[in-house]
């Protein structure tokens, strides 16, 4: 049971649902309509990319800057984005899971406390379990942000949401 858990909670609801919506942000801030396709392709892609970074040993925080550089180049080899606006968008993306992976242990350890908060993270179930709800905020934030970027092309250019350079 304990293995289902860590399958389930930390590489479908982590790795997976991370990576796909940080594919979304991508596109979201690149403002760029998902093609079904490449969108799944490339979240594939970053996932198992993220997940082999994760697993090298190496010192915290490296790996957030590996991920991000992998993602730029991802995303610009396979989603031909600009450089420029991939680099902003996989830098405000970062910030953005960032940002709600702090927000959400601050609220954990203000409901549960340090100590039990400490405790918990030892189990790896228990981490994705805990990690779960900044998870979802990312979540959220991204999907607002790209249906916001869109409903505002579909707005200024009709329908097609292309948009041109003069308009970023």
């Amino acid at each position: 049971m304990e293995l289902f858990k860590i399958i389930l909670f930390e590489y479908l609801l982590g790795y997976a649902l991370q990576g796909f919506i940080i594919v979304l942000g991508i596109y979201a801030f690149n403002r760029k309509r998902i093609e079904v396709k490449s969108y799944v392709l490339t979240s594939l892609l970053t996932i198992i990319v993220s997940f082999l970074v994760r697993m090298l040993p190496i010192s915290f925080g490296v790996h957030t800057i590996l991920n991000m550089l992998f993602l730029f180049l991802i995303c610009i080899m396979f989603l031909k984005m600009p450089g420029f606006s991939t680099i902003r968008s996989a830098l405000l993306v970062t910030v953005i899971l960032l940002v709600s992976e702090m927000a959400n242990v601050a609220v954990v350890i203000s409901i549960i406390g340090k100590a039990k908060f400490e405790n918990q993270m030892l189990f790896s179930s228990n981490r994705a379990i805990i990690g779960l709800p900044g998870a979802l905020f990312f979540a959220v934030l991204i999907i607002l942000a790209y249906y916001f970027s869109n409903y505002r092309l579909r707005g200024r250019n009709g329908i097609d949401g292309k948009m041109g350079e003069e308009n970023c």
